[in-house]
């Protein structure tokens, strides 16, 4: 049986940078610095696709229309 990891973003939209990535944490090891992560804003639940370089973890993370638009501005970094 395979378990999908999906979580549910819990950031304000004017919380720092530091914050909002803290909510994209990897699950597994909670580091946030070896996280990569691309945000998919398109369709009825946007989210983001989150991928850890230490665990080789993938997981999503939902997000509301307001947190996709803050994510959608910050520096996106490639997954």
């Amino acid at each position: 049986m395979i378990v999908a990891l999906a979580d549910t973003a819990r950031f304000r939209t004017d919380d720092c940078d530091e914050l909002v990535l803290a909510s994209l944490a990897c699950p597994i090891c909670l580091r946030t610095d070896d996280v990569s992560w691309e945000l998919e804003a398109d369709g009825y639940d946007p989210s983001v696709e989150c991928t850890c370089g230490r665990c080789e973890e993938h997981w999503r993370v939902y997000v509301t229309q307001y947190q996709a638009l803050r994510l959608g501005l910050m520096a996106v970094r490639p997954l």
